[in-house]
């Protein structure tokens, strides 16, 4: 990123941006989205306080800064934008700073305790990455324990039609009206102890996206099956990885199994040549009850040829060669340059995915790595490596 910086005011904002990004970003998001807002009576409109909510959609950020008006929402984003000079620029602007997902960096404290200072709204998501499935996530610890410590309110959001307006692995945003419902805020000092305060920011946002009010379903979608292989990454019948694809957009069919073929509707349900309606989530949840199978190699994925990079000492992405990575029952073992590193399973701390097929692995030895894994699905990686850290044999 470019050494630029736009000035700011006193309050860690630049006032020549705000009312721009403002203007651009959220027309463009009232445009696709339509954005309805309830319980206005909770809604702040300047801080000190922390804002949270469920995240499915690149969009979550903007639905709650659409009647934010006279000052913008700060708050943490991923680092992985950061790297990416137009959208970190603006985001700096406004008060946005870079963080590692699921990993506890001592400078974002920092950073988030100052915009405190500066009576700043912070916009934190506690579950870490967007839901791929639209059901709730755990919340990450350190950040339950951030609210509690500050002992700021702390402004629950339930953004509705969300994920189905766009499901994470979808190709194409699906318009429709999300409806951003504003809570009563949680003031941590009215809880007798940490754990009753950070179970009811977890209720808070407990809810299944994928039934969501009739009022916020998409009312029109291109292509809805586009990007379903990054969803179901193996056949559902067969568990051969791989196998399901979209030929035009609107079918969903595997290659290992003929008799699996639906039609995909605005709502991400699949419909079958009987035009009965069948639940996306319970084809989903079978297919991963499926055991995982290991090749003859003795491998259970593969990826060859693939950017590669390294976290250094400033948490700033190094790209290596291009290299090869493979999972086994025991490591993922990546190899550079003919050299190869191996990271046990159980070595492991954290997994995330940055945008839908950046696989970053957090060992507690050693440094970290990311692969690039266009073309298949991140999410295999990440289920398989989860499902192996549970103790579940490959066989």
């Amino acid at each position: 990123m470019t050494s630029f910086r736009f000035k700011k005011n006193d309050r860690g904002f630049s006032d020549l941006t705000f009312p721009i990004l403002h203007n651009l970003i959220i027309g463009t998001t009232n445009l696709i989205f339509r954005v309805r807002v309830t319980g206005r009576e909770h809604m702040p409109t300047t801080g000190p306080c922390f804002i949270f909510g469920n995240h499915s959609n690149y969009f979550d950020p903007f639905f709650l800064n659409v009647l934010m008006k006279s000052e913008p929402t700060a708050g943490v984003m991923t680092r992985e934008q950061f790297h990416k000079t137009v959208p970190a620029l603006a985001m700096d602007s406004v008060g946005i700073v870079p963080t590692s997902k699921y990993v506890p960096e001592p400078g974002v404290v920092r950073s988030v305790v100052k915009m405190m200072d500066q009576r700043r709204m912070v916009v934190i998501f506690p579950e870490g990455g967007r839901r791929w499935d639209g059901r709730p996530k755990g919340l990450i610890e350190s950040t339950m324990k951030l609210f509690w410590k500050l002992k700021v309110p702390v402004h629950p959001v339930q953004l509705h039609g969300s994920f189905l307006t766009w499901p994470r692995w979808a190709d194409h945003p699906r318009p429709g009206s999300v409806e951003a419902r504003w809570l009563k805020p949680l003031h941590p000092s009215d809880f007798a102890d940490y754990d009753t305060f950070a179970e009811a920011c977890r209720q808070a946002i407990r809810f299944d996206e994928y039934e969501p009010p009739v009022e916020t379903l998409p009312v029109m979608g291109w292509k809805p099956a586009s990007g379903i292989q990054r969803f179901l990454y193996r056949c559902p019948v067969t568990g051969s990885p791989g196998a399901v694809y979209s030929p035009d957009g609107h079918e969903v069919r595997s290659h290992a199994a003929p008799a699996f073929r639906y039609r995909m509707d605005i709502h991400s349900r699949l419909i079958d040549r009987d035009g009965a309606s069948h639940n996306l989530l319970e084809v989903y949840d079978g297919m991963n009850r499926l055991p995982m199978t290991l090749r003859k190699d003795g491998t259970l994925l593969s990826a060859t040829h693939r950017p590669i990079y390294t976290l250094n000492d400033r948490l700033d992405l190094v790209r290596l060669p291009d290299g090869d990575a493979v999972l086994t029952p025991e490591a993922f073992i990546y190899t550079v340059d003919g050299k190869k590193q191996r990271i046990p399973v159980d070595d492991v701390k954290y997994i995330s995915i940055e945008g839908n097929h950046k696989l970053s692995l957090y060992p507690t030895t050693g440094g970290s790595v990311q692969i690039n894994l266009e073309g298949q699905s991140a999410l295999a990686w990440q289920i398989y490596l989860r499902r192996l850290q549970s103790g579940e044999r490959a066989g």
